[in-house]
């Protein structure tokens, strides 16, 4: 067993330093940047992006892992279970956020009643979440409570989710697309339905639809009505 530190190539080691940045900074301005500006099919894209996220940091975590053990086995050995050790808790709950989000097992606006509290998640972060009560009050819940408690589904459950859509057409006032909205086969006319000018002909929907599945049936649906 190799127990020198000085054979360690610590150029080897910083090139997975300097591509973890890179992959960090590319994921961070596609999140921010670019998939904002895909508003017709964001909710669809979201789930597989979300997925393609996740198994790239595994790759990228076990590649650097294997280069951490052929550098040297007992020093990273020793790191990890020292890490892990003191951590367990904090890596438990990322274990649970990343399970979470490949699974697709909660969405921020979703409500969900568990055996502490009940409301609107705001965020699902990797190692916490937060949910909104009625009282308005945000709830700092960790995921790996969160989804070992989770009680209550209600968006899936009633299959009643709530999302935006921006649409243009030409020479339409805001009643005209409100009635569009309304007559969607796709689009639940018993719940609210918010219409608003973004600017020009550019409008913001705000509706609930049955299934999250029916996302593009709606964008299809608005771009036949122009």
């Amino acid at each position: 067993m190799n127990f020198n530190v000085s054979e360690i190539q610590i150029y080897k080691l910083l090139f997975y330093v300097l591509f973890g940045a890179v992959l960090f900074v590319v994921l961070y301005i596609i999140n921010n940047y670019v998939i904002p500006l895909i508003k017709r099919k964001q909710h669809q894209i979201n789930k597989y992006w979300q997925k393609f996220q996740i198994i790239a940091w595994l790759l990228f975590i076990g590649l650097f892992f294997i280069a951490l053990i052929r550098a040297n086995i007992f020093i990273t050995l020793t790191f990890m279970v020292i890490v892990l050790g003191l951590g367990w808790n904090f890596w438990s709950n990322i274990f649970s956020g990343v399970i979470i989000r490949f699974n697709n097992q909660f969405e921020p606006g979703e409500v969900i009643s568990t055996d502490f509290a009940k409301g609107e998640l705001k965020a699902i972060n990797l190692s916490q979440s937060e949910l909104i009560n009625d009282k308005g009050e945000t709830i700092v819940v960790p995921n790996k409570k969160l989804r070992n408690a989770v009680l209550t589904h209600y968006h899936k459950k009633s299959n009643v989710q709530m999302h935006s859509f921006t649409v243009e057409f030409t020479d339409k006032t805001i009643e005209a697309v409100y009635q569009l909205a309304l007559n969607c086969p796709f689009i639940s006319a018993n719940q609210k339905i918010e219409v608003e000018r973004i600017q020009g002909n550019e409008f913001t929907i705000n509706a609930a639809i049955i299934d999250s599945s029916f996302v593009d049936k709606v964008n299809t649906y608005f771009l036949k009505q122009d």
